[in-house]
């Protein structure tokens, strides 16, 4: 997956029919606003208006199919659609696997191309996820790396709060080599019933190398699951 929006909602696998075999299934689809799109710690437009679909397959008990599309417009006619394919081993405290992405975009200094890694993620318990990513991205020949923690807690019977926070490094990639940005974000979510979900949101993408500036931006994200 892409990563931009988290599948919060993503319910239960829906068992499909195809070729007289049940395929267990879980779609959602997740449209928003943000006042500041900041990708991996670079500022691309104001304004975004996204939206994005994604699910995954189980091909077992363990082995999971991830895919998804997203696409957003914002200011000075900026544009990105990306669509994305992934494998993923789940185990009850950890999981792992690969995710591989094409990237377009309309004006803008980012570069098309296809974005490939490794990823990681332990959960020490129901409230915690510790994560870590490594990817290679054709657009600038240049790697991204990142290390975050989440936290999520419900707060009610149709409600929970996330904080999200990590930092990244990058090499040869659009200019910048080392540390790139300390990140995050908060989140409150509403569930208005099983399948339909808002979550406002308010983020940061602190600098840590010099001359960079922190940005701020806070959105609101509607997902549906069926």
């Amino acid at each position: 997956m892409k990563r931009l929006l988290p599948l919060l909602f993503l319910g239960p696998a829906l068992p499909l029919t195809a070729h007289d075999s049940e395929i267990p299934i879980g779609i959602e689809i997740v449209t928003g606003y943000r006042s500041d799109y900041v990708y991996r710690g670079f500022s691309l437009a104001d304004n975004l208006i996204e939206i994005q679909i994604g699910g995954e397959v189980a091909l077992s008990n363990q082995w999971l199919l991830d895919f998804g599309g997203w696409y957003g417009t914002g200011s000075d006619d900026f544009g990105e659609f990306s669509g994305s394919l992934g494998i993923r081993y789940d185990q009850d405290s950890w999981d792992a696997g690969f995710d591989a992405a094409w990237r377009s975009y309309e004006n803008s200094f980012f570069n098309d191309g296809f974005d490939f890694g490794p990823f990681f993620n332990w959960r020490p318990n129901a409230d915690w996820r510790i994560g870590s990513a490594v990817s290679y991205d054709t657009g600038p020949d240049g790697w991204y790396g990142e290390v975050e923690a989440e936290w999520s807690k419900p707060v009610g019977n149709s409600s929970f709060l996330s904080i999200l926070g990590g930092a990244s490094a990058v090499s040869n990639y659009y200019g910048r080599d080392g540390l790139n940005d300390f990140y995050s974000r908060l989140g409150y979510t509403y569930g208005v019933n099983d399948s339909v979900a808002f979550t406002p949101f308010v983020g940061a993408s602190v600098p840590l190398y010099s001359g960079g500036s922190t940005r701020l931006f806070a959105g609101l994200w509607f997902e549906v699951n069926f």
